[in-house]
C-alpha cells in the first residue's frame, strides 16, 4: 500500500493512544498537521511559542495515562521547546517530540531550518531518531514510545523529513499496534508516608 509519511505518523500516534499534540505548524510540518486535523482521535493544540507546548506536553504525561506529544517545526521550534524538553528529561517524564526536517531528496545544503537536530537533542532526550524511509515511520514511532515509557521515563526525539511527509511511499506491512501498559498505581505505603509528611508540615 502507498501512504504519505504524514498519514503513517498520525496512524502510529493514534494506535499509541495519543489524544493531543502541541506545537505550531510551519513549512516543514504542514502535511503532518493536515493529517492531524483529519484525525478523529487526536486534537492538535496550537500555541504561540514552542516552549509553552513542551510544558503542556509534560503536564499531559504527568496527569493522565497518555503520553504528551509535540508536533513542532525543526530548528527554531526545537530550540524554543528545549527548556520544557529538558525539564521532562531531568524529572523522568515521558514525551514524544516530532519535528519536521529539511528535504533529504534534493542533495542541497543550507536549506531553511537546516541544523543537526540529533546532535542538539541527544543531551536532552533518552534517544533521537531521524527517519529516512516510509517503512521505518511506524516502527520508529512505536520504538520511541517504548523507550520514552520504559525504565526511567523521558523524552524521545523524532525527525521526519518533509519529503517523507509529503510524498506517498510503498509500505508492505505495518507492525502490530502496541498496547501501552497502564500506569502502575502508586504503592500504598508511599502514599501513606506522603500523607503523613503533609499532615506534619508546618508551612
Amino acid at each position: 500500500m502507498k501512504r504519505t509519511g504524514a498519514q503513517l505518523a498520525v496512524l502510529a500516534l493514534e494506535n499509541l493512544g495519543v489524544e493531543f499534540t502541541f506545537g505550531i505548524p510551519g513549512v516543514h510540518n504542514t502535511e503532518l498537521y493536515d493529517e492531524l486535523n483529519k484525525s478523529e482521535r487526536i486534537t492538535p493544540i496550537l500555541v504561540t511559542h514552542e516552549g509553552g507546548a513542551a510544558f503542556m506536553a509534560d503536564a499531559v504525561s504527568r496527569t493522565s495515562a497518555h503520553i504528551g506529544t509535540l508536533a513542532i517545526v525543526p530548528a527554531a521550534g526545537a530550540t524554543h521547546a528545549a527548556s520544557g524538553i529538558g525539564e521532562a528529561f531531568l524529572d523522568g517524564i515521558p514525551m514524544l517530540i516530532i519535528t519536521g526536517g529539511v528535504r533529504t531528496d534534493l542533495g542541497k545544503r543550507y536549506q531553511l531550518h537546516e541544523i543537526d537536530q540529533l546532535a542538539f537533542m541527544r543531551p536532552l532526550t533518552k534517544a533521537a531518531f531521524r527517519i529516512e524511509r516510509h517503512e521505518d515511520i511506524v516502527p520508529t514511532i512505536y520504538q520511541a514510545h517504548a523507550i520514552a515509557t520504559s525504565g526511567e521515563p523521558g523524552p524521545v526525539f523524532i525527525e521526519l523529513p518533509v519529503n517523507l511527509q509529503l510524498f506517498p511511499g510503498e509500505v508492505d506491512s505495518l507492525p502490530d499496534s502496541p498496547r501501552p501498559a497502564p500506569p502502575a498505581p502508586a504503592p500504598r505505603d508511599e502514599l501513606a508516608a506522603a500523607a503523613r509528611l503533609l499532615l506534619a508540615a508546618k508551612q
